[in-house]
């Protein structure tokens, strides 16, 4: 029997979108028998019937982040990300994590609850530490402090620390450039249109749609994701993924605005060959 190989996603998405079905495609091109499981959910051979496990779509667990982590860590060492990635990145701390390695960040203010609430002037992000989609985040300015205030206040009535982070005007005009690293190599970038503005509607379902587009990264850009690349590879290793997201400041300096180590959208569609790399980086981890 060829190895097989599980593809986790969530109860909302159980058949595979653009990135998943490339990924299968091309691992059964190499003889394996890829098939999608949703990780909430025990498959029918169980988990140990899988050779490797590849987090792709599981993008519901921050509604459940303790049953997560347990399901990530009873796989083990089949699980890609493994499972302290997992651990380490699914809590937006992480972020002042790289801020003490030196890594311009934007980090914010970490409130945990029953904490003091306060903001910056002008406009800013609230969201939970672990949050995914753009889901119960929302941006705010200096006539919405009220409503930022009730935001706050209703994630820490459900137990959730909440970050408050500088909105970066040059989000709407520059965008945010992703990129996606497979195997410790740049694959290729994104653009992505920004996700907030004020008074928008609460996300519906697991995220908020995104406008994205093929951009080279320019090369300050690129040397930046690359350095937070270096600081996660300290850490954890080679990862069979990541992807960087990178904002430039208002002084036009590039900043991070978050490193995807668990689940992130990987564009696969956008690049040719990329489902190809990463379906020979999982042969290359299976045991």
């Amino acid at each position: 029997m060829p190895p097989r190989v599980a593809i986790a996603t969530c109860a909302e998405l159980p058949e595979p979108d653009a990135d998943s079905r490339l990924l299968l495609d091309a691992l059964r091109e190499r003889g394996l028998g890829p098939a999608m499981a949703v990780w909430s959910e025990e498959p029918a051979d169980g988990w140990d019937a899988f050779d490797a496990v590849v987090v792709r779509a599981t993008w519901d667990y921050p509604a459940a982040p303790e049953r997560f982590l347990r399901w990530a860590r009873a796989i083990g060492d089949r699980l890609h990300n493994p499972p302290d990635v997992i651990a380490w990145n699914i809590d937006k701390r992480y972020l002042f994590d790289l801020e003490r390695a030196g890594l311009p960040v934007v980090a914010g203010a970490l409130l945990e609850p029953r904490a003091e609430v306060a903001f910056p002037g002008g406009k800013f992000v609230v969201k939970p530490a672990i949050s995914g989609g753009a889901k119960d985040t929302a941006v705010y300015d200096g006539a919405r402090h009220a409503d930022a205030r009730a935001h706050v206040g209703a994630l820490h009535g459900a137990g959730r620390a909440v970050l408050v982070q500088p909105y970066l005007a040059q989000v709407e005009s520059e965008a945010e450039t992703a990129i996606i690293f497979i195997d410790g190599e740049v694959s290729h970038s994104m653009r992505k249109e920004p996700l907030l503005a004020l008074d928008q509607a609460e996300v519906a379902g697991l995220y908020r749609q995104e406008t994205m587009s093929r951009r080279d990264a320019e090369p300050d850009i690129l040397a930046l994701a690359r350095r937070a690349l270096d600081d996660v590879t300290q850490r954890f290793g080679r990862l069979l993924y990541a992807r960087v997201d990178v904002l430039r400041d208002d002084a036009g300096a590039p900043v991070i605005l978050e490193v995807e180590l668990v689940e992130p959208s990987l564009f696969l569609d956008y690049a040719p060959t990329c489902a190809s790399v990463l379906a020979d980086a999982i042969v290359h981890r299976l045991p």
